[in-house]
């Protein structure tokens, strides 16, 4: 089975069952991924393959809302998704270092679902301090010249013949 993943999809999140034996799960996860995805240039970081009972009480439903963002309303039914038995995969498209693939799944895998991670919508609020209101005079805005540095350029130049002469003072003594 062939799946096309479009560049632009960059919050996808894709749940796949996995029917994996004990010796399996406990093989490095990023070539286990590799070979069950068909693509050797996944991030490893954003693919997770584990036990459902690992998830204890939460479930996968809470685990893909508490733990990756989903919101529940994306999720149709999470009483099939916490009625799983089987291991699974889950795939972030992060993992895809933004380009378009086309993924080879191993017999292995079913997929389940694809969900988006939530973004909340950007709000901007007034600053709350007084000194922040108002606007700029023009002025302000284009006068643009540079401070001459000097009184710190000449401080440093002291310190540096202080530090010096205290050496060779030592030095020579």
């Amino acid at each position: 089975m062939k799946l096309t993943i479009p560049a632009h999809d960059r919050d996808g999140i894709r749940v796949f069952t996995a029917r994996l034996t004990p010796d399996d799960l406990q093989r490095d996860k990023a070539h286990l991924a590799a070979e069950l995805l068909g693509d050797p240039d996944l991030d490893p970081a954003f693919i997770e393959i584990f036990e459902l009972s690992d998830l204890g009480d939460v479930g996968l439903s809470g685990y893909l809302t508490d733990g990756l963002g989903v919101t529940e309303t994306a999720i149709p039914d999470p009483a099939r998704l916490d009625a799983l038995k089987a291991p699974v995969l889950i795939l972030l498209s992060k993992a895809l270092h933004g380009r378009e693939v086309t993924l080879t799944l191993d017999p292995r895998l079913t997929p389940v679902g694809t969900y988006a991670e939530e973004h909340p919508p950007v709000h901007f609020e007034s600053l709350p301090s007084v000194g922040a209101q108002g606007q700029l005079a023009p002025d302000m805005l284009t006068d643009r010249t540079p401070q001459r540095p000097f009184p710190a350029f000449l401080l440093l130049g002291i310190a540096l013949v202080l530090v010096a002469a205290t050496a060779l003072w030592l030095a020579f003594g």
